[in-house]
């Protein structure tokens, strides 16, 4: 593929950029956006934590956005062009400015990529691996050499999981710990205002935004622990935006009865639902346990009850979103159907009775808590005790990741590739690695499989080591998936321009309030 096309390719896609809702665009306003619970902090570059992600994506940018089609668009990049073999790709950066005033350069992207995002960040940093180097070789150039070709490059280099951070600002010190990562300093359409923990984060339009200034004034994130209270929010005007990971789904029917509130059931980015199971344990390091797990949990119920319908049961180790990684000799659901008699033969092979296992998770997470429930009900049936432990998320994250739990249920999107999201369940990783494999699984031929297969552009080739890689996830069973997120929203009906781009919580600054 020429350079010449690349540069047109990318610059056509600058051009098909995402376009503002029908109507003409009302400048002004405040627009109130739920969350379940307080971020951890305001840095996107060290965490993919959903709270952080959704408040990161207002104030950052990052050389990449992708657009609702799934296309890659030029944010901070003004163009791209890829070489011959698929190992280069070089970007020329627009003129930007941080919210301090200062010039974002090539150095910046460098430097976010190389000290910040690479020993922090639990997506990028499988992307890293794959990277020769990063260089600036001016102040408006990035080049980045691959080892070999790495399919979903172009979809990791987003806000999401390539944000970029003032250099200047974070060099010379703990990117953990930096005093930037609560009053964060980024590029984006939005500039930070203030926090008020547990409460609110405020954030304001950019005017000298590189691209065109946010139509809105304001953007206010509001911590709504409570699952009811998110919904009565909305529905009596006190907050303007709702995305389906803090949805009550028992709440959908009542909402889109309401004249004055828009409902949204789709697709966007493929996500999985599923249940690390910490191998550390003794009786979780025997697979047939595992396995017994596997038929003792009725996921139909899940996916019926605690989800409302919203969701599809998986059918394999990465669900079924993507056909080319899924196969039918791996489907979860004819190989571990719900079979409480079968779960407790296994359970008496492995010589295992009268356990007790802790389940931790998200206690903002209303539809986990309905999962903990059925999930007790179902392993009292094969004799395991469930301990539920409904945590703050910090706490959540702090003793999944660092392996303090037997069982937790995990939320993880596929970022648009499998080797974005998926892929970081099961390659091998220590504890304490957020937002990886908390399972403590590891297994090369599954490295080997997964690593080549995201170096693959072809589908076709990529599903064949996919097939391998399954047929060994299926017999381990490391972790239980259990559904495909349908996702939803619950909006204002007045705010146009939602989901113009591929995750619900980018694009902010392409929302108005109409009529």
């Amino acid at each position: 593929m020429s350079r010449l096309f690349i540069v047109l390719a990318s610059l056509a896609a600058f051009l098909a950029a995402p376009a503002l809702a029908q109507g003409t665009p009302t400048p002004g306003g405040t627009a109130i956006v739920v969350l379940g619970s307080d971020p951890e902090h305001l840095n996107a570059g060290i965490s993919t934590g959903y709270p952080v992600g959704a408040v990161g994506a207002s104030v950052y940018s990052a050389l990449i956005a992708i657009g609702a089609d799934g296309a890659p668009y030029g944010e901070l990049a003004e163009s791209w062009t890829v070489s011959d073999d698929n190992l280069v790709y070089t970007f020329d950066l627009r003129p930007a400015t941080f919210h301090d005033g200062e010039p974002v350069t090539a150095a910046d992207v460098v430097y976010s990529m190389t000290d910040v995002l690479a020993p922090n960040h639990g997506r990028f940093q499988r992307a890293f691996n794959e990277m020769a180097s990063v260089v600036a070789p001016d102040p408006e150039t990035v080049v980045i050499t691959l080892n070999r070709p790495y399919a979903p490059l172009l979809s990791l280099l987003t806000v999401f999981d390539a944000p970029v951070l003032p250099k200047h600002v974070f060099e010379g010190t703990d990117p953990l710990t930096n005093p930037a990562n609560e009053a964060p300093i980024g590029s984006g359409p939005f500039r930070f205002v203030e926090w008020v923990r547990g409460e609110r984060v405020v954030l304001e339009r950019f005017e000298d935004y590189f691209l065109e200034p946010a139509l809105l004034d304001r953007v206010i994130y509001r911590t709504v622990p409570q699952d009811v209270a998110r919904s009565v929010a909305i529905e009596v005007g006190e907050a303007d935006l709702l995305w389906g990971f803090y949805m009550p789904t028992s709440d959908l029917g009542r909402l889109e009865a309401n004249p004055d509130v828009a409902v949204w059931k789709g697709l966007t980015i493929p996500a999985l639902y599923f249940m690390f199971m910490n191998t550390d344990h003794p009786a979780l390091a025997d697979v047939r346990v595992r396995q017994a797990l596997m038929h003792a949990v009725d996921r139909e119920q899940i996916v019926a009850q605690a989800q409302g319908g919203l969701g599809e049961v998986a059918g394999g180790p990465f669900g079924s979103a993507y056909r080319y990684a899924y196969g039918e000799a791996t489907d979860y659901r004819t190989l571990y159907p719900f079979d409480p008699e079968r779960a407790r033969a296994l359970l008496a092979e492995a010589g295992v009775g009268d356990l007790t296992l802790r389940f931790v998770y998200d206690s903002a997470r209303g539809a986990f808590a309905a999962a903990a429930e059925i999930m007790r009900d179902n392993l009292r049936q094969v004799g395991i005790t469930l301990d539920v432990q409904p945590v703050e998320r910090s706490v959540m994250v702090e003793r999944v990741y660092g392996r303090d739990y037997d069982l937790t249920m995990q939320s993880f999107t596929s970022g648009g590739d499998p080797a974005i999201g998926y892929h970081r369940i099961y390659l091998s990783a220590a504890p304490g690695s957020n937002f990886v494999n908390a399972s403590g699984y590891a297994n090369a031929d599954v490295d080997r499989l997964l690593t080549e297969a995201a170096g693959l552009a072809d589908q076709g080739a990529r599903a064949a080591l996919y097939a391998e890689a399954m047929a060994i996830l299926a017999a381990d069973v490391p972790t239980m998936p259990i559904f495909d997120e349908l996702s939803t929203e619950a909006a204002n009906a007045a705010l146009n321009g939602l989901r113009t781009n591929l995750d619900q919580r980018d694009g902010l600054e392409f929302v108005w309030f109409g009529q």
